[in-house]
């Protein structure tokens, strides 16, 4: 016997059974692709009737099932029984008819997405992203979504994405915002950079949102606040030094005035003092001049202490003379402004201590092209010369042109500059 009904039970029929299951999911897929892809009609029509052919072998052998387990045999008809009696190689020639047709709609319709984009090819492309994507409703109904996308919303959320609302309240409120973007660390330590943007389709809005792998980025972001934490550091530091320096360079600038002040208020108590011991051989002039100004400048009334009239180094030797020191100068005088400054400020200082700690009258100067030396006939110091007052600030001031100055006190006094 070849009927279907005799090989029921058997190896053949589970064979034919599960081959037409089979086949019925195929060709429900294939209608379902080419409503979906808007084929032609010609391949929906043949799709939609192999579909219904697979559908039919379906119910003929449910129908055989339940009829070999029936014992009213009145329930089916004659032409149920005709096709219980057929040969069961027909259905399989049907079934293989319907696998020929599948394949052929499938080969054809691999072709027709190589030729066409279709959502498929759209999926398949977005999913090979290694950015996240997904596109939604205004309400937040998500309409696209890759595989890269949907793993981000189950490692952050537990869930898949399926309310983009509520996936980028999440965002906001967990991430870190940097220019309306926000950074945000998963489970796997890597850094993901979110961003949501508006789209307008036909005229319809969506809402797109992106994510983006910037684990080596955010790595040199972090870097750089903290150089940047660093840099401010320094300028803060940078600023206080600033600070100090400037209270330093007014702390110093009023110490050498004071200095200047106590030295030319000296010159002036000994200009009076050796005029008043020795008023034949004092200019009073000079002696009134410099007393006048000097009280006019402790008052306020004038900007500086008495100068003289003539140039730096002619007063300094004017001045040692009027407090009765004279002024032995042996070389060439030097042309440079800032050396004759250097050298009359030397003349004076050493003319001033040499009447108030040497008890001299004379003090020798010595200019050559190895230096500048400066001795007096006083008696020697007791002791090594402390250098305070108007000798510390000679010595600044040649040490800010570059040069250098050595003070001797053993056996004799000795005041040697080089610049």
């Amino acid at each position: 016997m070849t009927s279907l009904i005799s090989v029921a039970g058997t190896g053949t029929w589970y064979v034919i059974c599960i081959t037409v299951l089979i086949l019925c999911v195929g060709t429900l897929s294939t209608v379902f692709r080419c409503v979906r892809d808007g084929r032609n009609k010609a391949t929906l029509v043949i799709s939609i009737l192999n579909f219904v052919l697979i559908t039919a072998l379906v119910i003929v052998l449910m129908d055989l099932g339940h009829y070999l387990h029936s014992f009213e045999e009145n329930e089916y008809t004659l032409f149920q029984m005709s096709l219980f009696e057929t040969p069961y190689y027909v259905y399989v020639l049907l079934e293989i008819l319907s696998c020929i047709v599948l394949l052929a709609l499938g080969l054809e319709g691999a072709g027709y997405r190589s030729r066409y984009i279709t959502p498929d090819a759209i999926q398949e492309a977005i999913d090979a992203l290694p950015e996240g994507v997904a596109v939604s409703s205004e309400d937040g109904t998500v309409r696209l979504s890759n595989l890269r996308m949907n793993n981000l919303s189950r490692a952050m959320t537990g869930k898949v994405l399926t309310n983009a609302k509520a996936f980028w309240s999440y965002v906001t409120t967990e991430g870190s915002e940097q220019g309306g973007q926000y950074f945000i660390r998963n489970a796997g330590e890597a850094v993901w950079l979110f961003n949501k943007d508006s789209l307008t389709i036909d005229g319809t809005v969506y809402e797109q949102i992106t994510a983006m792998n910037v684990t080596a980025r955010y790595a040199i972001i972090r870097e750089l606040e903290a150089k940047h934490e660093r840099l401010q550091d320094i300028q803060r530091r940078m600023r206080e030094v600033s600070d100090l320096s400037g209270k330093m360079f007014i702390a110093q600038e009023e110490a050498d005035a004071r200095a200047a002040l106590h030295n030319q208020l000296g010159q002036v108590l000994l200009m009076g003092r050796h005029y008043i011991n020795h008023p034949d051989v004092t200019d009073p002039g000079v002696v009134y001049a410099a007393t006048m100004q000097m009280n006019q400048f402790l008052l306020g009334e004038v900007q500086k202490p008495y100068e003289g009239v003539e140039d730096e180094l002619s007063q300094s030797v004017s001045l040692a003379n009027s407090i009765g020191v004279r002024v032995e100068m042996t070389g060439d005088e030097p042309a440079d402004s800032d050396v004759r400054k250097i050298i009359a400020q030397a003349i004076t200082e050493c003319a001033a201590n040499t009447v108030k700690h040497a008890e001299g009258d004379m003090i020798m100067i010595d200019i050559s092209d190895t230096g500048i030396v400066i001795t007096n006939n006083g008696r020697p110091p007791k002791g090594t010369i402390a250098e305070s007052g108007g000798l510390l600030s000679l010595r600044r001031k040649i040490e800010a042109m570059g040069g250098t100055m050595l003070i001797e006190s053993d056996p004799a006094f000795a005041l040697h500059i080089q610049l």
